[in-house]
């Protein structure tokens, strides 16, 4: 690999942005991105583009959460730029080619690049960001670059972004080349721009909650961020949706749909041991009881029934279950269960769970420090992903919360304070906005909620119910 000392770090990117755009320079793009988005319905009224920013753009161009054109352009002033690079995304055939039927329901993202970092492909995993960052090689004609959205577009990981870039750029050795990470400023206009809405970003993830909850009390579990369209059922559905119902409950002002899924949970829990078929219902008994456990935290009635599965060998031997039974019923979980999650620690301290049964029981001591210890190491101090939980290449949302929430409940020295603090601010991060939703979303359905992780685009209930409970 050539000597990072050989040439000068801005010879890897022509165009990149100098500083972060101004709030009246995001104003401007976004209304010119804005116009030419209706142009192009027509072909009746072109404005070009103004000269507000000098760098080069990149315009991608979304219809119903599907990418039908991305390209970049050099060259003339900084508006004929903008009109250039968003042409040349329109008449993008890569991605199949835009239908006529799609062009009145268009979005568009243009992305500036900053940032510009070099990176050894060798050592991708230690330095790279997928989700935040972009992916660059330098090439004879000019760099050959992946925007931070095809990371979250396809699900890759660090090393799943370099394979693409090599095929992109048809690399035959890789090692040899000049890689860069990038961070991008971007700005969307849409066509039919969403309604906008006056709220914090707790109340903007319980309504989105509470649009879960369906008439007849059931909860869906999950809505696809890009198409709006929802996914009725899933994995642990009753446990996961009992946890979204929780945060629902606990942030308030969602009482009637709160009252009517907690209905809904008790008779399907009901039903389904007292033999019903039941959709999406659990048949491991750690599993049941688990799911009956997340029911009690959100306030089901069916206490009586997790208490007769409490005792139960499959129970115990399943430690994260048994430790959101214990979390469930605090000094009423049975002892024998409580001790088989203790002495589980010695061997896997990292247990949110059992943190938290801890806390609800007043519990003390070295097994409990040695989880506390866990826990705040988990949370990174560092990039790639600081504040997020280590326990996946790229962390989850979902077990960062967890592991916040657990924090909460002990002892608040400088340290656990500390981490607390930068899960929060990685948990942030990856809210969807109104106005700053990535253009392949569809706002309406995804505003207010929590993306599974950086690299996703799934946004199941739990997922913000976790979100919330520990940002509160």
């Amino acid at each position: 690999m050539a000597d990072p000392a050989a040439r000068k770090l801005s010879t890897l990117f022509e165009g990149e942005l100098a500083r972060p755009l101004s709030p009246a320079a995001r104003r401007a793009v976004q209304k010119d991105l804005h116009a030419l988005l209706v142009w192009q319905t027509d072909l009746s009224v072109w404005r070009k583009p103004r000269d507000v920013v000098d760098a080069l753009p990149y315009v991608a161009i979304y219809a119903r959460g599907k990418l039908f054109g991305c390209f970049g352009a050099e060259g003339g002033a900084s508006g004929e730029r903008l009109a250039r690079a968003f042409l040349n995304a329109l008449q993008d055939k890569r991605f199949g080619g835009l239908p006529d039927a799609l062009r009145r329901e268009l979005s568009a993202e243009v992305s500036f690049v900053r940032r510009v970092t070099e990176v050894d492909p060798s050592r991708i995993e230690a330095s790279f960001e997928p989700g935040t960052h972009g992916l660059g090689v330098v090439r004879p004609r000019g760099a050959v670059v992946l925007l931070p959205s095809v990371a979250r577009d396809n699900g890759y990981k660090a090393r799943g972004m370099l394979e693409a870039i090599v095929r992109k750029a048809s690399l035959t050795t890789p090692l040899s080349e000049r890689f860069f990470s990038f961070e991008v400023d971007r700005v969307v206009a849409r066509l039919r721009a969403p309604r906008r809405r006056a709220e914090t970003a707790r109340d903007a993830a319980a309504r989105w909650l509470a649009r879960l909850v369906e008439p007849d009390g059931a909860m869906v579990f999950a809505v696809d961020a890009r198409t709006g369209r929802a996914m009725p059922h899933g994995e642990m559905h009753h446990a996961r949706v009992a946890a979204a119902l929780q945060a629902l409950d606990a942030h308030g002002g969602h009482g009637a749909k709160v009252t009517l899924a907690r209905e809904r949970l008790g008779r399907d829990a009901r039903e389904a041991l007292a033999g019903v078929p039941v959709t999406a219902w659990p048949d491991h008994p750690a599993k049941v009881a688990g799911t009956l456990a997340h029911l009690v935290r959100a306030g089901v009635d069916v206490k009586a029934e997790l208490l007769a599965m409490a005792s139960l060998e499959e129970v115990a031997h399943v430690p994260w279950h048994a430790a959101q039974v214990a979390t469930a019923l605090g000094r009423d979980a049975p002892g024998r269960l409580v001790a088989a999650c203790e002495r589980d620690l010695v061997e896997r301290p990292w247990a949110p769970w059992t943190v938290l049964a801890a806390v609800r029981r007043r519990m003390s001591g070295e097994s409990l420090s040695r989880a506390v210890a866990a826990l705040v190491d988990s949370i990174r101090m560092d990039a790639p992903h600081r504040g997020g939980v280590s326990r996946t290449e790229v962390p989850e949302v979902a077990l960062t919360a967890l592991t916040v929430e657990a924090l909460r409940g002990v002892r608040q020295t400088a340290k656990v304070r500390a981490a607390v603090a930068r899960g929060e601010e990685f948990i942030r991060a990856w809210q969807v906005g109104h106005e700053d939703a990535p253009a392949a979303f569809d706002v309406d359905s995804a505003a207010g909620a929590f993306l599974g992780s950086p690299i996703s685009s799934g946004l199941r209930a739990d997922v913000t119910g976790h979100a919330l409970l520990a940002l509160s």
